[in-house]
């Protein structure tokens, strides 16, 4: 009877603690009073990260790992955007590979691929591919990859993929 009552107390601790957890992530990676949304590892990047492997693979290249630190990356230079910090483009592309360095060690390659508008993970990747420069980068000499998203207000979505080696 005890262990009965321990086992429920600790079942309905853990199902507390599971919603407080994923209310507290989806308060602070939804900001209401800016109206821009980041999400890490959201579903469309991963998408975008199956997309480029799947291309990757089907030309003959190793695919990709997806690497932590360099999505917080992306996703910050995704947000800085969406929130017009910064213009749409690679401003403090530099200073971010310079970060990840500072984390990851020696990068000896790196490039970034961005996008704005209200596509979805495989138009995106399309889209890199139909520009000589973006598909440069998605077929690179390259082991990781880093992808953010952000989204404004008006739904615009803004997309930073970061290759490093």
């Amino acid at each position: 009877m005890i262990i009965d009552r321990a086992i429920r107390f600790f079942l309905a601790l853990n199902i507390f603690l599971l919603f407080s957890i994923k209310n507290f992530a989806n308060n602070n990676l939804h900001s209401p009073a800016n109206n821009i949304s980041v999400t890490s590892f959201s579903v469309i990047e991963n998408e975008i990260f199956d997309y480029i492997n799947l291309h990757r693979k089907s030309i003959g290249l190793k695919p990709l790992q997806l690497n932590n630190i360099e999505s917080s990356a992306a996703a910050k230079h995704s947000y800085n955007m969406a929130s017009n910090k910064i213009s749409f483009g690679h401003a403090g592309f530099q200073k971010r590979i310079k970060s990840i360095s500072s984390q990851l060690g020696f990068i000896s390659a790196s490039a970034e691929n961005v996008a704005y508008g209200t596509m979805n993970a495989k138009e995106v990747v399309d889209v890199w591919l139909q520009s000589p420069e973006h598909k440069k980068n998605i077929e690179g000499d390259y082991m990781l990859t880093g992808i953010g998203v952000a989204k404004n207000k008006k739904g615009m979505i803004y997309f930073t993929e970061i290759f490093t080696k």
